[in-house]
């Protein structure tokens, strides 16, 4: 594991994870809140928060992760609003794909993820962009 921090494992697990889906080929997908210049279309996976399960004991190494995810699309085509509903779409549909995304997991080596639970979503809308922030529990554990 290294020095690989739990958000920087769950973050780079999501991110390869909605990278290899086709459907969102040419949408740039990102970890973690510093992107500085975000080109559109991107979807942004961050690790926002990290806790201990409260079913299980401390010091066992149980995250309780809580992660969003931003979709976010150029308002300036003019299919905009379908393009950014079916973007939104594909990422909500390949972050229910639990059984894959554990795959993710293991395929890096880093962090064994029990189960990824969908809490919300909230569409908003600025001058020139579209966005869809979706929130989810990640429950991971690291290695012994």
């Amino acid at each position: 594991m290294g020095t690989k921090s739990i958000r920087e494992i769950v973050e780079s697990a999501l991110v390869a994870h909605l990278a290899a889906k086709t459907e969102l080929a040419g949408v740039n997908i990102e970890k973690g809140i510093e992107t500085e210049v975000m080109n559109l279309p991107t979807v942004v996976v961050s690790c926002e928060a990290v806790s201990n399960p409260p079913e299980l004991p401390e010091g066992l190494g149980n995250y309780a992760c809580t992660v969003q995810v931003g979709v976010f699309t150029s308002a300036d085509a003019t299919d905009a609003k379908a393009n950014h509903r079916d973007r939104c779409a594909s990422v909500l549909g390949a972050l229910q794909e639990v059984t894959t995304i554990k795959g993710v997991f293991t395929s890096q080596g880093d962090a064994t993820c029990y189960d990824i639970t969908y809490q919300s979503h909230d569409d908003s809308r600025g001058d020139r962009a579209l966005g869809m922030m979706a929130t989810y529990t990640v429950a991971a554990v690291l290695p012994a």
